[in-house]
């Protein structure tokens, strides 16, 4: 294993990461083993406020993990299994993170410094000890050792065969590695913000930045599709459909925007992000994730130029939907279209209506009945079992379930679901 690179800036990684002025308090809630709760062998523990920015992350793609390889009961799988999932899912990510042509960075503390670091009763070298033994967020990298991979397989090898996690200081290594592997560099240019560090130093909360550089490979602060124009300056959001999504209760509270390549991820696992937590949200139903429909597109783009989220457009923008969504769109049929769409003259063209005339049947999309999963990993809201909801589409029905963030938050995916679950679940 390679020593660290001297040429590397710690000091800025540091700032990235954690921020200037970040408290003893904020450092030591980052600090904990990857562990699985006892009665769920794939649910991560989480044990205080903050790492959820990292510990979702992975809790979603062992998730996914277990979609691919159909695995149907999640309790029956052994120590082992859930441990060989954890490496994949850590693999996954650093490889989504990985530039082109660059190689993977795998960041690690030795079993000898995790052991002083726990205040293990063994006796190490003192030189160990003395440069060790008080660590803090400004000395964690003269205690870490790299190693770089060409391939994701060598890279899960490595783990697998040198137990690399296992102390306390998993969460920081493998954080440092996504930044290491990406780039500290590219990484602040992707946020456009040099200011802001991916870790809140005062509240230890992880920033929006750091969910999508974890779930898309990019460390944009936005969450929108595609790029936006702001005074002059170009925003980027989210370029690709994700592995894994993400809804946000913040959308409910108009916030921010989140746009279909994270509401339709490619997987039916999705993070919850409430005010202050992360959690995961996910079915075994492979077809909510299906292309949309004819109509569901119709909707979507509607909805595009119904900036107000009014219902309706004006009818001088009929020919614009008509040329968005493929269809004939020549002046003559659109001044022809315009009285079918708009009997009485109002110069407005309803949603239903459009909808009526043009995407008479629903065909395809989403069944209207699935069964819903949810992940809190926070350790004192219980087990950390996976609480089951039986869900419904509801035909003609939308709106917000006020007093209910859960609720609220997925009905920014499905407007019209309600969901019946086991026992309570909590975003929060």
């Amino acid at each position: 294993m390679a020593v660290v690179d001297e040429d590397i800036d710690w000091q800025l990684i540091k700032n990235l990461v954690f921020g200037e002025g970040i408290t003893e308090n904020v450092f030591e809630r980052w600090l904990q083993p990857f562990q699985f709760f006892k009665n769920e062998p794939t649910a991560l523990v989480q044990h205080a406020g903050g790492p959820c920015a990292v510990l979702a992350p992975l809790q979603a793609f062992i998730i996914k993990l277990c979609l691919e390889e159909k695995i149907q009961n999640l309790q029956t799988l052994s120590e082992q299994t859930a441990r060989m999932l954890l490496r994949r899912a850590i693999c996954d990510i650093l490889s989504i993170c990985r530039p082109p042509n660059r190689v993977i960075t795998l960041a690690t503390v030795s079993k000898e410094v995790a052991s002083v670091w726990q205040e293990s009763l063994e006796v190490y070298p003192s030189s160990k000890r003395m440069k060790c033994e008080n660590v803090d967020v400004d000395t964690l990298h003269t205690c870490l050792t790299l190693e770089t991979f060409q391939t994701v397989r060598n890279l899960n090898k490595f783990i697998e065969d040198n137990q690399i996690f296992g102390s306390k200081y998993d969460i920081v290594c493998f954080l440092y590695s996504v930044i290491l592997t990406r780039g500290p560099t590219r990484i602040i240019n992707e946020r456009q913000d040099m200011d802001e560090s991916l870790i809140d130093p005062v509240h230890g909360h992880g920033s929006q930045s750091l969910i999508n550089l974890l779930i898309t490979g990019s460390a944009t602060q936005n969450v929108f599709d595609g790029t936006r124009d702001l005074c002059g300056m170009d925003l980027t959001g989210i370029t690709e459909q994700s592995q894994i999504g993400f809804l946000s209760f913040l959308e409910c509270l108009r916030y921010l925007e989140v746009g279909e390549n994270l509401k339709s991820p490619k997987f039916p696992v999705w993070l919850l992000g409430s005010e202050t937590h992360i959690t995961v949200l996910y079915s075994r139903d492979l077809w909510l994730v299906q292309p949309p429909s004819p109509r569901e597109k119709a909707i979507r783009i509607f909805k595009e130029l119904d900036k107000d989220g009014s219902g309706f457009i004006p009818t001088s923008q009929l020919q614009e939907l008509l040329t968005n969504l493929n269809l004939f769109a020549e002046e003559e049929y659109v001044a022809i279209m315009k009285d079918r769409v708009d009997p009485d003259g109002l110069g407005l063209v309803l949603m239903p209506l459009f909808l009526e005339e043009f995407f008479p049947e629903f065909q395809g999309g989403a069944p209207d009945s699935f069964t819903l999963y949810h992940y809190n990993g926070l350790s004192k809201t219980g087990s950390g079992e996976y609480i089951k909801g039986e869900a419904v589409l509801l035909e003609g029905m939308s709106g917000r379930a006020d007093n209910n963030p859960m609720l609220q938050t997925i009905q920014t995916k499905w407007p019209s679901i309600a969901v019946d679950w086991e026992r309570p679940p909590s975003i929060n």
